[in-house]
């Protein structure tokens, strides 16, 4: 796929030949961003359509300031971010509840280590709730801030630092059961 190829023709007002190359160089990479984000083959699959329907809407307004591919994949990313949302509301929890335990206010979430050898982080990243995965991959695995990963989940802080603190719980959990240095390392952060 040629981006200028694409252009000349949204120049040229072409807009239908434009999207049919544009769905065939970027149909597989709209899904693969989308998987990333949703880990769910089904919901990537229907996200990455929703997306590029969003392109075709946008086509007449594509200004050219940005390349092609990251007018694509903002969209795309936009777009799994939006749902990503809505499904989070719909399991909306209340930390109020007298049987949750927790004080939202009081909660952190320690520094996972970095001396990860010897785990396999992706397999335990994937016995987590989908939820929790992208809490854990925003936070610790792209170094987002507190206000940056609650942001982008659009849940509150307090609600932040609660995931936070029940996914760390789980992965100590997890270490433990992998003979490792990383069990004990983790362990010892719980009670800092």
């Amino acid at each position: 796929m040629d981006e200028t190829e694409i252009r000349k023709l949204l120049d040229a007002g072409e807009h239908r030949e434009a999207f049919e190359r544009i769905v065939d160089a970027f149909q597989e990479k709209a899904f693969h961003l989308a998987l990333s984000l949703t880990r769910n083959h089904a919901t990537a699959r229907d996200l990455a359509q929703d997306s590029l329907l969003r392109v075709w809407k946008a086509l007449p307004s594509y200004n050219g300031t940005a390349s092609l591919s990251t007018w694509i994949y903002t969209i795309t990313r936009n777009c799994c971010l939006t749902e990503l949302a809505r499904a989070r509301r719909r399991q909306a929890f209340s930390l109020d509840e007298p049987d949750s335990g927790l004080n939202a206010d009081t909660l952190a979430a320690p520094d996972l280590p970095e001396a990860t050898s010897g785990l396999d982080v992706e397999a335990m990243l994937s016995r987590l709730p989908e939820r929790t995965q992208r809490v854990v991959r925003l936070f610790y695995l792209e170094q987002k801030s507190y206000e940056e990963t609650a942001a982008l989940l659009g849940v509150p802080l307090g609600t932040l630092k609660t995931l936070l603190f029940r996914a760390r719980k789980e992965l100590v959990r997890m270490a433990a059961e992998s003979p490792s240095h990383l069990a004990a390392h983790l362990q010892a952060q719980e009670y800092r």
